[in-house]
């Protein structure tokens, strides 16, 4: 970040430049504010493109299209001026190194942050291609690394300056080692092109080098299209993936879904969120980007990120002496490392007193500020505190619309967790309310399908289904089951927990064979991915059982509730709540098969064992006496 020069605009589209950013291949990049202090990164075309008509015709239509673009994993187009003199862009500011510097500042990424890098952008291609985009430039200097995972620039834009350059030289736009083979020889550009582009990048982010060396163009060229990349340095669960996507032939290049899929099956994201994603050289050139607050010339911020001046930003008392931006990121990072070793209750305890640092410093709904008030509400959340929570992450949801907007990815983060919380505080009509507003509007942003709307509509539907209405619950959640095995693929546990949830309401809804039929499904592909003696596998083997029983089949539900029982008492012990539950239900289904002798010794033991464990007056003891007792009259 450099201090603007005597040359450059002051303003541009409504949005005051602050400092200078880089160049890039289109133009100059600087770093504005919106008149509500929203950090952009703003685009100014170079003068040889702004001229020629041609260009200025696709750059209005490409940059229509990515308007339309707004995944997690991108950096949203949020204004552009194609018909001013010069043409401009603006995006959503992502404070961060690009994946090449990051390379050269720390090396190769560890193996732990490759796949969280290979993740994002795979879901940033699949919001691109959803507006019928294809990249056509992706490269290390186009991913963005921020604290929460990558970003992807300029999607969309190199079609228009690619194309110019056909039209007027014949030249190509692009980087030769990381452009497909089809691309390379000025082939058709389709979405597998961008596949072919992200297997390069993984490979350079992983070995430090691109997967077909260095040297000139034509050399490049030559291996992009003949010879086979190099992946030894590659670690070996990712290498597959990398050498899949790097194959020559289009077709058999793997789709985004399918690469999701396979992620999914391979790596899964850490229990405890959020945590540390990049080495920490790379999370310090993090810290050193964050932008200057609104009203804070960039010659003021120092590169440790001390402001030599007092900022001209409205504070709520006096910072503290010595308090500067970098000191405050320093202390929200070790804060959310904190998070990540599960000691959520000091971690709320430490981004309390951030959050409050800096709203004193920064402004009290400074987007900052507003980060560190989530990530505090969230903490609260995960200490158990979920009343408390919900409160919390209202305000952040709150201040969000306003700053952000209500449709930005940060604000509805904020909004699908308070909503949550209002549900586990016990609201639960207005947690539906909360949640399908979540679900609309995530849709509506990031797509139906994109994940993280998969799951405000599953616990949409999970919502509605225990403030009563199963029918309506089991409708949605076969929307949410149908568009996850799409995304994440059939086999994903995501997609294997709306399925299971599907069937539970199909069930509570009163088609008992049919929740018989889909559990029975979700049994087996659980067992499979899962295997047979998880947790959710037994679960599902148990409802399955039930509704077997509930279809008029005792016989056949007590058979399979004696298997579950014997599995939960081996594998979850023969005292857990879950096993003695499953040898009530197999005494009780005997009982309805008619042998009530049987029926009457197997509950007497449930009955004896639920006293011992849960105590003699627990509901669940006292449900096992009445019915031990019903089966002893009767058989006598």
């Amino acid at each position: 970040m450099k201090p603007l020069t005597d040359g450059d605009p002051a303003m541009v589209g409504g949005f005051v430049l602050r400092a200078r950013l880089g160049a890039g291949g289109m133009g100059q990049v600087f770093l504005g504010h919106s008149p509500a202090g929203r950090a952009v990164a703003v685009k100014i075309v170079h003068p040889h493109y702004a001229q020629d008509p041609e260009f200025r015709r696709r750059f209005r239509q490409e940059v229509t299209v990515a308007r339309a673009v707004s995944g997690a994993f991108t950096a949203p187009v949020v204004a552009a001026g194609p018909d001013d003199d010069p043409p401009w862009l603006a995006t959503v500011y992502v404070p961060g190194p690009n994946l090449a510097e990051a390379v050269a500042a720390g090396g190769p990424l560890p193996e732990a942050s490759l796949w969280p890098l290979l993740g994002g952008l795979v879901e940033a291609l699949q919001a691109i291609h959803a507006v019928h985009i294809v990249h056509r430039d992706l490269k290390p200097a186009n991913v963005l690394l921020a604290q929460d995972g990558p970003r992807v620039i300029d999607f969309g834009i190199a079609r228009a300056v690619d194309q110019t350059a056909l039209t007027g030289t014949g030249k190509v736009i692009g980087t030769f080692g990381f452009m497909s083979p089809e691309q390379v020889q000025g082939g058709t550009v389709e979405p597998p092109s961008d596949v072919f582009a992200l297997g390069a990048v993984i490979a350079f982010a992983s070995t430090g080098t691109g997967p077909f060396g260095e040297g000139g163009a034509a050399a490049l060229m030559h291996r992009v299209i003949s010879a086979e990349p190099q992946l030894d340095s590659v670690p070996r669960p990712l290498r597959d993936l990398v050498a899949d996507c790097l194959r020559k032939d289009p077709d058999q290049r793997p789709t985004l879904p399918g690469l999701a899929g396979a992620i999914a099956n391979q790596w899964a994201p850490p229990d405890h969120f959020p945590g540390p994603l990049w080495p920490a050289e790379v999370t310090r050139l993090i810290r050193s980007r964050k932008e200057p607050a609104p009203g804070i010339p960039a010659a003021m911020v120092q590169p440790n990120g001390a402001v030599t001046h007092p900022p001209t930003v409205p504070v709520t008392a006096a910072p503290q002496p010595g308090l500067t931006i970098a000191e405050l990121a320093r202390r929200h990072q070790e804060a959310l490392q904190l998070g990540a070793t599960a000691d959520f209750a000091e971690s709320a305890r430490l981004m309390a007193g951030v959050a409050a640092d800096r709203a004193q410093v920064l402004g009290p709904e400074h987007p900052h500020t507003l980060e560190s008030r989530h990530f505090h509400a969230f903490g609260v959340w995960a200490a158990g505190d979920r009343a408390q929570a919900g409160a919390l992450m209202a305000g952040v949801a709150a201040g969000r619309a306003r700053v952000l907007g209500p449709d930005h990815p940060d604000t509805l983060l904020s909004s699908h967790i308070h909503a949550h919380g209002v549900f586990e505080a016990g609201d639960v009509a207005q947690a539906v309310g909360l949640m399908g507003g979540v679900a609309a509007g995530r849709a509506r942003v990031l797509g139906p399908e994109h994940p993280s709307t998969l799951l405000s509509r599953h616990l949409h539907a999970c919502f509605v289904g225990v403030a009563g209405d199963v029918a309506q619950a089991a409708g949605l959640m076969a929307g949410v089951a149908a568009g996850r095995a799409r995304v994440l693929g059939p086999g994903n546990p995501d997609t294997l927990l709306s399925r299971y949830e599907h069937a539970c309401f199909v069930g509570a809804s009163g088609d008992r064979p049919q929740a018989a039929w889909l559990m029975a499904g979700v049994v087996g592909d659980r067992a499979r991915v899962l295997g047979p003696d998880h947790h959710d596998t037994l679960l599902s083997r148990f409802a399955h059982a039930c509704f077997v029983g509930e279809t008029g089949d005792p016989a056949q539900a007590a058979w399979l509730l004696g298997g579950v029982a014997g599995d939960r008492a081996r594998v979850q012990g023969p005292d857990h709540p879950e096993t003695l539950e499953s040898r009530h239900w197999h005494a009780y289904y005997v009982m309805k098969a008619g042998d009530l002798a049987q029926a009457a010794w197997l509950m007497a033991g449930v009955a004896g064992d639920r006293a011992r464990v849960l105590g003699p007056d627990h509901p669940d003891t006292l449900q096992s006496c009445h019915w031990y007792a019903h089966c002893a009259q009767a058989a006598r």
